[in-house]
């Protein structure tokens, strides 16, 4: 509301500019737009849109620390199709840190930095299995994600969606059932980075003016193989052959506890004061 606000308050101080003037900014605009690029052209017009927002909006930064617990869904058709192999959830963490921008009190940009680790197992019967409970596979990855998220702020929760990139430098391969994966080692079963999209919501739980705790649920989705092209050829994660190769998308879920503090007004910091459950 404060944003169409600002909007409509520029249009209407517009027209009493003179004529000269408006006809100046139209030439320089038209002339300079016919210069560029239409992807830059696709930049450029959110930007002038923005502009009388950003230029009367009263911004400011905060950083905070975050983690959280949940679990993961290596998902690959595979696996439902056949079912040589049964998903088993197992737990997974992640922690970091955040920085924020906020333009006004409802709209912020912020990046994640997260140490994660996440795990699946599951549970299958090999050839000649003679135990009474079936042998059980487990894999671990662990990497590093950046999160660049857009997050609305309304009446004390939040809502917020982006795109993860994410590096896996860390693969651990457990299988009491036998030896599926030589001469390959764990971490050539698993593709360098992914690319995905996450979303989240949430709520401002307690804090003070500019100190403030979050609690809220994360998703995401992984565009990309999880498997390296090893890991295909050895069709990761069913590890048996079955003359089919299908891509497996890793899904997650997380509890996600933030601390947020807020800095570097550049204007009165009353604006970032968001409504919080419990203030001291």
């Amino acid at each position: 509301m404060m944003a169409l606000t600002i909007i409509i308050r520029n249009l209407l101080s517009f027209k009493n500019h003179r004529k000269s003037d408006i006809r100046f900014v139209r030439n320089f605009f038209t002339f300079g737009i016919e210069k560029i690029s239409p992807m830059r052209k696709l930049l450029l017009f959110p930007i002038l849109i923005l502009a009388p927002v950003l230029i009367q909006a009263q911004p400011w930064f905060d950083v905070g620390v975050k983690g959280g617990i949940g679990t993961s869904f290596m998902y690959n058709s595979q696996i439902f199709d056949d079912q040589l192999i049964v998903h088993k959830f197992k737990p997974g963490y992640a922690f970091g840190a955040k920085l924020g921008f906020n333009f006004i009190q409802e709209h912020q940009l912020t990046f994640d930095v997260m140490k994660s680790s996440f795990k699946q197992g599951f549970t299958y019967r090999p050839e000649g299995w003679q135990g009474s409970a079936d042998a059980l596979r487990e894999i671990t990855v662990g990497g590093l994600d950046l999160l660049l998220m857009y997050r609305g702020n309304r009446n004390g929760t939040y809502f917020e969606i982006g795109p993860q990139w994410s590096t896996y430098s860390k693969v651990k391969y457990s299988d009491n059932g036998g030896d599926y994966i030589s001469p390959l080692t764990p971490d050539q079963l698993v593709a360098k980075s992914n690319f995905g999209l996450a979303l989240g919501f949430g709520g401002y739980i307690l804090g003070t003016d500019n100190f403030g705790i979050t609690t809220g649920l994360r998703f995401n989705y992984m565009f990309n193989d999880l498997a390296s092209a090893e890991g295909r050829d050895a069709n990761f994660p069913i590890l048996q052959p079955t003359g089919k190769t299908n891509i497996t998308n890793n899904i997650g879920i997380m509890f996600v506890m933030e601390m947020n503090f807020d800095f570097g007004y550049l204007v009165s910091p009353t604006c970032g004061e968001r409504k919080k459950l419990f203030v001291f």
